[in-house]
């Protein structure tokens, strides 16, 4: 019978192992997409060429050219980026003195297709992990009881 500190260890170890496995399967994908679409650049810049740093940014989703989908600031390199959650001509406009850019993106919800992550299959997947943590818990402590 192995003593309990090894055991510890080796149980340490696997979890360990597990949860670097399960971290380098989200960073794969959280690479090209964010968890409602895949994410877009666009570089906003004036007349003369230079970029629009810190300039009022709406984004207009395909067919709904009166309501932003979102909104912000470009950064200093005249840089926005935004989630493209459905498939189709994606529209930015920053402003900024006056002066108004716009860039028209033909924006994916994913690559391959439009087959976004689901948050709410994302947080499921995380109560079942937490569930199976839990009960495997209770029935370690029910092992370790003395019997009587």
């Amino acid at each position: 019978m192995q003593s309990v500190p090894i055991r510890r260890r080796r149980q340490a170890a696997i979890g360990l192992c597990l949860m670097l496995l399960a971290l380098a399967g989200f960073a794969g994908t959280a690479a090209a997409q964010s968890l409602f679409g895949k994410q877009v650049e666009v570089t906003l810049a004036a007349r003369d060429g230079k970029p629009m740093a810190g300039a009022e940014v709406r984004v207009f989703a395909p067919g709904n050219l009166t309501r932003p989908a979102t909104t912000g600031k470009t950064d200093s390199d005249g840089k926005f980026y935004f989630s493209a959650d459905r498939d189709g001509v994606w529209t930015a406009e920053a402003t900024q003195h006056g002066e108004v850019a716009r860039v028209s993106v033909e924006g994916r919800g994913v690559e391959g297709g439009n087959e976004s992550v689901s948050p709410w299959l994302l947080v499921g997947l995380l109560i079942v992990l937490l569930a199976i943590a839990v009960a495997y818990r209770i029935l370690r402590t029910r092992s370790r009881r003395p019997r009587a």
